[in-house]
């Protein structure tokens, strides 16, 4: 037991503090939106990977099918429909066989919106696994947001694995009383029956949590009261201060066009 309490001790101490990384969040999001040029997405991709990579509390293998799942198909449609059936006139073609056709300029579209959408779900995955709902419900509060627009949040991203444990647990059961819960057709049939139960049981969790907020006072407090110990300092701190404003500079230096960074046109038609 002492050894699982040092354990996680350290884990905390090897973290952001929660409203550091929702500012980390945000800024890398309108960089990835607010700079059209693919090297911020990808710098961001392989930021985030290396993340998961050496993160306490991040599985890097529920990271890769996580991202994987969204942005393979997402990239096979866009290949398709941007880099192949692209239609404009005037194009520089790099490969064709009849209707379709590779250029540049779709290729370039496709690229750009793949990496962001990429980007995207990196960044949500990884604060999504890293995160629950208390550490998040601090950092909205330390950010000064309102206890009630704290709670929806938090009590969002804590219900996703509710949902889905109480959802294997109305398997189990319907299991255990014969039911073939392997087939497609039967869990057809349970669905309407398992949505009404996950439905009420949600419901009960989300009417407990508030119950429990208002016990501790914590809707009537300006003060903003933390449920968890985090780490923070004073590094952290420049950083939640200094990281919004260095976002806002690239982004007006973008769409200024005086940030020499290269478009994906240019990266691929170097190529």
């Amino acid at each position: 037991m002492p050894a699982t309490v040092l354990h996680r001790e350290q884990q905390a101490t090897r973290r952001w503090h929660p409203a550091t990384e929702i500012i980390v969040l945000a800024c890398a999001l309108l960089l990835v939106f607010g700079v059209p040029s693919p090297v911020v997405p990808i710098t961001i991709i392989g930021a985030t990977l290396i993340t998961a990579t050496v993160s306490p509390t991040v599985r890097l293998r529920s990271w890769v099918i996580g991202v994987g799942v969204v942005c393979l198909p997402t990239l096979l449609v866009l290949g398709v429909v941007q880099g192949l059936f692209y239609p404009g006139a005037e194009v520089s073609v790099l490969w064709q066989l009849g209707p379709a056709k590779l250029t540049v300029e779709g290729l370039a579209i496709a690229v750009q919106i793949w990496l962001r959408i990429a980007a995207l779900v990196s960044l949500c995955a990884l604060f999504g696994l890293g995160a629950d709902s208390a550490r998040l419900f601090d950092g909205l509060r330390a950010l000064r947001l309102p206890t009630s627009v704290a709670y929806i949040c938090a009590s969002t991203i804590g219900l996703v694995p509710l949902i889905r444990a109480r959802t294997q647990q109305i398997v189990e059961a319907r299991a255990s009383h014969g039911w073939d819960v392997s087939s497609w057709r039967v869990r057809t049939t349970l669905l309407p029956g398992i949505v009404t139960g996950l439905f009420t049981s949600v419901l009960i969790e989300v009417e407990q949590r508030h119950e429990v907020l208002e016990q501790r006072g914590l809707t009537e407090s300006t003060a903003a009261t933390s449920l968890q110990d985090h780490s923070d300092g004073p590094g952290q701190r420049l950083l939640r201060r200094g990281a919004p404003i260095i976002t806002v500079i690239l982004v007006a230096c973008s769409v200024a066009g005086v940030l020499p960074l290269p478009t994906a046109d240019q990266l691929i038609g170097g190529v």
